[in-house]
């Protein structure tokens, strides 16, 4: 055996190919099933923990790579933050000289879906939120991307929400490029139909509708849908305004209702301690 090592040192590379080729052969002399549990067995104990091991290192190489990148977003967006900061403030000193009302931000309190009614003409949905959370009836409901329904009823621990794809459920919109105003009814699937638009209006395919925010229950400014198709109506004084959301009522998993509303000053997103979040990133190692 003293006389082995040495030997297996100078010649490594031949031991291993002789002990392989060993090995295959005897593989190829075996049965077929014991063959595939020997397979198994080795390919499990020695190939992937070493395939298991490169992959990780290349995930950590690509996370490094993400944090990095991410970093560099949260650091812009944080500088892009400030300035709007700036503008809040100008346009507040511009309001209160010209005495308008205050303006508010919304508190949002994040529902889960938990149950569906997708009936032809309403479609209702059942949120995992309820009295208990400050919920009540008629408070608007909205999503990542606008304006989804209201609540219809409320439970203890639950809620139902009617969807803005359902009959009997209108809105008020305003047409974001040129302040058209009328009212927004579904049609079919996530087709929605604007009316009350005078033939003389100025509304334009590819113009986005959002919440006007009359009659005080929906806020304004949320979208709604974006006009596909306008046609004048058979009485030549007034406009068909087609319509077509980007949501998906039937798929929508979780949903935001608006319990409040809170004035600007009160805000916690706006401490000034958070000015300082780009110089962190920055600062900090990958």
């Amino acid at each position: 055996m003293p006389l082995f090592y040495p030997l297996f040192r100078k010649h490594r590379d031949k031991f291993v190919l002789a002990l392989l080729v060993l090995l295959s052969l005897t593989l190829l002399l075996l049965p077929e099933k014991p063959r595939f549990t020997i397979s198994k067995t080795l390919l499990n104990t020695v190939f992937y923990p070493v395939e298991r091991t490169a992959h990780n290192l290349s995930e950590i190489a690509g996370l490094r790579a993400e944090n990095r990148r991410l970093k560099h977003q949260v650091a812009t967006l944080s500088h892009e933050r400030e300035r709007l900061l700036q503008y809040r403030a100008e346009r507040q000193r511009l309001r209160r000289l010209a005495d308008f009302k205050k303006e508010q931000s919304l508190k949002l309190v994040p529902c889960e879906v938990v149950g569906r009614n997708l009936a032809r003409f309403q479609t209702l949905l059942t949120v995992d939120k309820g009295r208990n959370d400050s919920l009540a009836v008629r408070m608007p409901v909205l999503s990542y991307q606008g304006y989804v329904g209201r609540i219809v009823e409320v439970f203890d621990n639950s809620a139902s929400v009617q969807l803005l794809s359902s009959r009997n459920n209108p809105v008020s919109c305003i047409d974001k490029r040129s302040r058209v105003i009328g009212i927004l009814e579904w049609k079919h699937h996530n087709y929605f139909r604007m009316s009350n638009v005078s033939v003389v209006e100025d509304v334009q395919v590819g113009d986005t509708l959002i919440t006007s925010g009359f009659g005080g229950v929906v806020p304004k400014g949320f979208p709604v849908a974006v006009i596909s198709k306008i046609t004048v109506d058979i009485d030549g004084l007034t406009l068909k305004v087609d319509a077509k959301s980007d949501i998906d009522f039937r798929s929508l998993e979780s949903v935001f209702v608006v319990t409040d509303e809170i004035l600007w000053e009160r805000e916690l997103y706006y401490e000034g301690m958070d000015s300082t979040l780009a110089t962190d990133t920055l600062g900090a190692g990958p």
